[in-house]
């Protein structure tokens, strides 16, 4: 096992070696790129300023909660859009029949996918996320203990496992039919939602966000983080294993289903 994972890792090194070169050769693009997402986040936070100015309080989060939360939802978006995007290239690869390339290398499909290229235009995102997060907790002067380190990091990592389960369920049904975009459309309107308490929606929209679960992607997390009275309970078990429970029941079923699917772009 230790073996495989050390096989893995070597692959992974080499293909992030090569994505550096690839944006070494485009710096100005690089560039670009990244301050387009730094503009695009500077602007959401303008707008939660805007909010939180008029409503003092949201859900049972105030301004600074509200400044966590939205750190939260944005290191965890911005991780994923680095390591994990291309995920949604899959739709595309199966209209081509790239798809095929992808089959005939001895190594895990989805690997892959997640390997081939990195999407290197949320980097300054993601430093600016550790930066908000940083600020808000010096601002309700959390305790930075081991505890709340170790919960933190978990439910980072289980946060973006559970985004990567969310879109790799919606590529995966490209297997049966080609075309998703009014379905990928619908579910990014949904994921809007989840950058809100649930607390504040109707009964049927908190519904819709635990069943498609954005709920766990930065509302659950962040609720046990700031508000729980206990250091380790259930909602600490839910919140760090959510992610790879989610991941690994949309991987079993949807994904190798829908592999034993394809038939490549002329069957």
């Amino acid at each position: 096992m230790f073996e495989k994972i050390r096989f893995h890792a070597s692959i992974y090194k080499h293909f992030i070696k090569t994505d550096m070169k690839r944006i070494q050769l485009y710096p100005i693009d690089f560039l670009l790129g990244n301050l387009g997402f730094f503009l695009d986040t500077v602007s959401n936070l303008f707008v939660l300023y805007i909010i939180m100015s008029t409503t003092k309080i949201l859900g049972e989060f105030n301004g600074y909660q509200m400044l966590f939360f939205y750190g939260f939802l944005m290191l965890s978006g911005a991780l994923f859009e680095i390591l994990f995007v291309t995920i949604l290239e899959v739709p595309y690869m199966i209209r081509t029949g790239e798809l095929d390339i992808f089959l005939l290398r001895p190594l895990n499909i989805l690997f892959q996918f997640i390997v081939f290229q990195l999407d290197e235009e949320s980097i300054f995102e993601a430093i600016f996320a550790v930066g908000v997060l940083i600020f808000s907790i010096a601002q309700m002067e959390l305790s930075w203990n081991i505890v709340f380190l170790t919960k933190l990091i978990g439910y980072l990592i289980s946060s973006v496992f559970v985004r990567c389960a969310i879109y790799l369920f919606l590529s995966s049904l490209s297997f049966w039919w080609i075309s998703n975009e009014g379905l990928k459309s619908i579910i990014w309107e949904i994921s809007q939602l989840g950058s809100y308490p649930l607390s504040i929606y109707p009964n049927v929209l908190r519904i819709i966000l635990i069943a498609i679960p954005f709920s766990f992607v930065g509302y659950f997390p962040v609720k046990d983080l700031l508000l729980s009275n206990t250091l380790y309970g259930i909602s600490s078990f839910i919140n760090f294993f959510a992610g790879l429970v989610i991941f690994s029941l949309v991987y079993v079923t949807f994904w190798r289903l829908g592999l034993r699917k394809y038939t490549s772009a002329g069957g």
